[in-house]
């Protein structure tokens, strides 16, 4: 790590320092796949990455891998990047996750299908919030994002449920999935 990451977790414990680093090694691993230098990605006030001048970017970690996903400003306004171990989320934990049609959407589906659905869900929720939190700085509960995929396609909608004039659009968001490894991987550009 840059000293200015390493100042950022100097307080943490062992395993958040671990997975802050690894975080920061795949956004230099991002950063020169497309062209660009090596250099610090210290945290903002909010904790969240401060990118580098003409970069958005976004990291996630799971208990087994890293990944970050980074663009030129001038070609994106904003990326989010979630990954997830693909196990079932307990159904204790649903409604938490789930709007009302969410919930209803996920319990027609077999029941062996439900908690990896949620799962995808989840992770779908998580890529949007880091897509729209640089644009908008507002701070996202579960519930105040709708997600629609369809089961045999690797694509969803994200929507903001909540009204705000000034955030019109980011209220809604394509992104992607993929599930390799079990691992859940959901991306939002």
């Amino acid at each position: 790590m840059y000293p200015e990451e390493a100042q950022s977790v100097a307080k943490a414990v062992p395993k958040r320092q671990k997975e802050f680093a690894a975080g920061r090694k795949a956004a230099r691993c991002a950063m020169r796949a497309i062209g660009w230098q090596d250099m610090p990605v210290p945290c903002n006030a909010d904790r969240s990455p401060a990118w580098p001048e003409g970069l958005v970017g976004s990291i996630s970690h799971s208990r087994q891998a890293c990944v970050a996903i980074v663009g030129r400003k001038a070609h994106v306004k904003s990326v989010g990047i979630d990954i997830e171990d693909h196990f079932p989320i307990e159904p204790e934990l649903w409604h938490t996750i789930c709007t009302p049609q969410e919930l209803e959407t996920v319990n027609q589906l077999d029941r062996a299908d439900r908690g990896q659905w949620v799962t995808r869900l989840f992770s779908a929720k998580e890529a949007f919030y880091k897509w729209q939190y640089p644009l908008t700085g507002r701070f996202l509960e579960f519930q105040d994002v709708a997600i629609t995929m369809e089961n045999s396609c690797t694509s969803f909608e994200a929507r903001c449920l909540f009204s705000n004039p000034m955030h019109t659009g980011f209220k809604r968001a394509w992104g992607r999935y993929v599930i390799e490894q079990a691992l859940v991987i959901s991306v939002v550009v």
